[in-house]
């Protein structure tokens, strides 16, 4: 089960911190923040006022297989929830010809709060991105 939660133990931030990217300007097909892809941060996204919402993320280079750690904060409550995707739920997307494309993602769903602000850290093995948008 998955929920809301205050704060807790190992955060999904490196020491250094991750600086974020504005996913509020993002496409359908994602952004990209550090070395970490995810997406789709569209009007889809947005417009639905909170709730179970796809996301799905991503290494930028082809890296040795590792779990994705997904960190989703509500900037005005201070709430956090962690999300953790194995390595071995890796997806190949197809292609819009249909043949499969060379990038793997972690597909899933993340629980949303029905407004406000919102960072999603994303951890895959020593790769990391930040990305921020409002609801």
């Amino acid at each position: 089960m998955v929920g809301w939660t205050t704060p807790v133990s190992p955060p999904a931030t490196p020491g250094g911190g991750v600086p974020c990217v504005d996913a509020d300007q993002a496409g359908e097909r994602g952004a990209t923040a550090g070395a970490v892809r995810a997406g789709p941060f569209g009007t889809v996204l947005r417009g639905q006022h909170g709730g179970v919402a796809k996301l799905w993320v991503a290494p930028v280079t082809h890296q040795e297989a590792a779990d994705a750690l997904i960190k989703v904060e509500h900037t005005e409550s201070g709430t956090t929830a962690y999300y953790v995707r194995d390595r071995a739920a890796v997806s190949t997307p197809l292609n819009d010809d249909g043949t499969p494309s060379r990038d793997t993602i972690y597909p899933g769903s993340i629980l949303l709060p029905p407004d406000g602000h919102v960072r999603i850290t994303v951890t895959i093995g020593r790769s990391s991105g930040c990305f921020a948008f409002t609801l």
